[in-house]
């Protein structure tokens, strides 16, 4: 038998409807019956995770008999790290993970059997192996092995959605029809081909990157932070080149004769090329999804700092530090409230004291603030001056901070973090800052910090009153100790905040990728409706101006509140005023966009809230239909048999 022969009987096997059904129900079954030894082995009497699930238990049991009222800070905060692994053990994080997996693998493999690649992929998966393994065994090349095979897996589980796409799209009508023909032409024209290729070398490579002399927390959020962010803006980049090329390229051959004349309406074009480049952004942010999600799972079931084993602490305690973090700060879907300010900009005393300021000032300079917009510019600055100095506190003085809006907390009771990061003087490395924390006047925590770094501190729900409040007194000293810190200490803007989980990290992953989807949707359009009365160049210019404005409309709000348009005499700058003018408009225009921040949100673990993902959603819907309707308006008013494109 030729190989000819060979491989034409193999494709019409892996294609039957026999091959398919027997080959789903073994892929099937490995998986449920790979699951459950896992599950077995896990809690197997003996095993780790038992032996650390009972040892938890009794030292939980002897907290509690030492400290039953919890009266002692430090007994409250070990006490919610024993809960928190605890629950990750038992089953909740780890579990999951695992079932997710095991899931997303049998889901894809399903997909392959029934596209009649069974066989196929099998082959592929097999030849990699050959390739990988002795790049490792013999070659001592483990990166290069690990590349190999990341890159088969990411190709071959894009080829399979794409061809399931194809599938989907396949029923009767010219909006199918066109966006069929897209997705064909996104694997031909080398715009997108390089984009795609560019998106699963930087999914294959990222974890190679990664120091594992690093904290497992701080990996985490580096593969989070450039995998999630670096996929979106590739493909972003990808829909706004090819959204361009697909349109313009057909008006400048005058391609677009022969779909127009079957005939096909302006919005059925329209609908159908949009259709198309979405379907391809969609496949793509599948697979990139799927990979982060997974390789995320992995990391976080490897041993943290301070751990000899995931999630079993070295030398006798309870939590490592590094994986208490992890699972209560970057790993969580949490909501995070700052202390509240005991002043603001429209108190009757500190409009007082800004007025003092000014009369003084006009004794040296008579025309100093008397332009309305230099006022607003000193009162801001005193403003920050005042709240700077709440933050700052002095060797052996303290401050009291009170946080509010905590009731839903102490309902629900749920655990809290205390999340802070403390300077002092130019932050040397090899100093440190003893602060004790006193939580409602009861509850002593004394704690060195690093500066300039994160710390967290647990607290149970008992400390917040039953107004929705939590009272926390900082002191710039050790409380037990008597010892002084030689500096002042201050927490920045954002530094000091109460935290509490209120939901899954895994729907919060959902909710980030689902926004990021609609983003890509929206910018397809966009630069669809420019290219229906431009060319290629122009159309890219618009859309890549309009993406960089709503992607950077958070930082022009930021960088606005310190853009002065008046000198120091009052006289009016009006560059920087014209300048003000159009990034206040930009700001305004895209405030809803920039506020949704799904991969900031997700890289700290913050909540993208159901609420607030449909509002962002909603806004971007509306943008988009708007696009769409002006884009078909004028793709009806085209001298199409008349235009070069040129």
């Amino acid at each position: 038998m030729s190989i000819r022969e060979f491989l034409r009987r193999a494709d019409t096997l892996q294609k039957s409807r026999v091959f398919k059904a027997v080959a789903s129900l073994c892929v099937v079954g490995v998986a449920v019956a790979l699951f459950v030894t896992y599950m077995i082995a896990r809690n197997a009497p003996g095993s780790e995770i038992a032996e650390q699930i009972a040892m938890l238990e009794q030292r939980a049991s002897e907290q509690r008999d030492a400290d039953p009222d919890g009266a002692r800070g430090d007994a409250s905060v070990v006490d919610t790290g024993l809960r928190a692994v605890e629950r990750v053990l038992r089953g909740g994080s780890v579990v999951t993970g695992v079932a997710v997996g095991a899931a997303s693998a049998t889901g894809l493999a399903l997909v392959i059997i029934w596209l009649g690649l069974g066989l196929t992929y099998l082959g592929l998966g097999a030849a990699a192996v050959l390739i990988a393994w002795p790049l490792q065994r013999f070659l001592g090349m483990p990166d290069l092995a690990q590349l190999t095979i990341g890159l088969t897996v990411l190709a071959a589980s894009f080829t399979a959605l794409m061809q399931g796409a194809r599938i989907v799209l396949s029923g009767p009508g010219p909006v199918l029809a066109i966006a069929r023909n897209v997705l064909a032409e996104a694997v031909r024209m080398k715009v997108s081909l390089v984009f795609i290729v560019l998106l699963l070398l930087l999914l294959a490579t990222l974890p190679l990157l990664l120091n594992e002399n690093q904290p497992l927390r701080y990996r985490v959020q580096a593969f989070l932070q450039y995998a999630t962010g670096g996929a979106f803006w590739v493909v972003a980049l990808l829909t706004l080149f090819f959204s361009a090329s697909t349109v313009t390229g057909e008006q400048r051959d005058k391609v677009i004769w022969q779909t127009v004349t079957k005939p096909v309406a302006a919005w059925q074009y329209i609908l159908g090329k949009w259709l198309g480049v979405v379907t391809l952004g969609v496949v793509l942010m599948s697979v990139c999804g799927t990979t982060i999600f997974l390789f995320t799972e992995y990391l976080r079931s490897q041993p943290a700092r301070g751990e000899d084993a995931p999630y079993v602490a070295s030398g006798g305690d309870v939590i490592s530090e590094d994986r208490l973090v992890l699972e209560t700060q970057v790993l969580a879907a949490r909501i995070a409230i700052g202390p509240t300010m005991p002043v603001s900009r429209s108190d009757a005393d500190f409009q007082r004291a800004v007025q003092t300021y000014i009369d003084s000032e006009r004794v040296r300079e008579p025309d100093f603030a008397k332009d309305p917009e230099r006022r607003e510019q000193v009162e801001s600055d005193l403003f920050k001056s005042l709240l700077d100095a709440y933050r700052a506190i002095e060797p052996g003085r303290w401050e009291t901070f009170r946080f509010e809006g905590l009731g839903p907390a102490r309902a629900r009771g749920a655990a809290l973090t205390l999340r802070y990061r403390v300077d002092m003087g130019s932050n040397r490395p090899d100093q440190t800052a003893r602060i004790t924390f006193v939580v409602n006047q009861t509850g002593q925590i004394v704690r060195e910090s690093g500066l300039g770094t994160w710390h967290t501190v647990s607290l149970t729900s008992n400390a917040i009153t039953a107004d929705g409040t939590l009272e926390l007194i900082v002191l710039n000293a050790d409380g037990e100790t008597g010892y002084m810190n030689p500096n002042t200490i201050s927490f920045p803007r954002d530094g000091l905040e109460i935290s509490y989980s209120v939901g899954s990290y895994r729907s919060n992953f959902v909710r980030v990728m689902l926004v990021l989807m609609v983003k890509i949707a929206f910018l397809s359009m966009l630069t669809i409706c420019a290219s229906t009365f431009v060319s290629f160049p122009v159309a890219c210019i618009v859309a890549m101006g309009t993406f960089f404005m709503a992607e950077g409309a958070g930082y022009l709000k930021e960088a606005l509140d310190s853009y002065g348009t008046t000198d120091t005499k009052g006289n009016t700058l009006y560059l920087q005023t014209v300048a003000t003018w159009i990034a206040t408009g930009v700001q305004r225009v895209f405030a809803i966009y920039a506020e949704l921040k799904p991969t900031t949100r997700l890289v700290d673990g913050r909540l993208l809230s159901f609420p607030s993902m449909i509002g962002g959603v909603f806004v971007l819907a509306v943008w988009t239909l708007a696009l769409y309707g002006i884009s078909v308006l004028i793709f009806r008013r085209r001298e199409l048999a008349t235009y070069s494109g040129q």
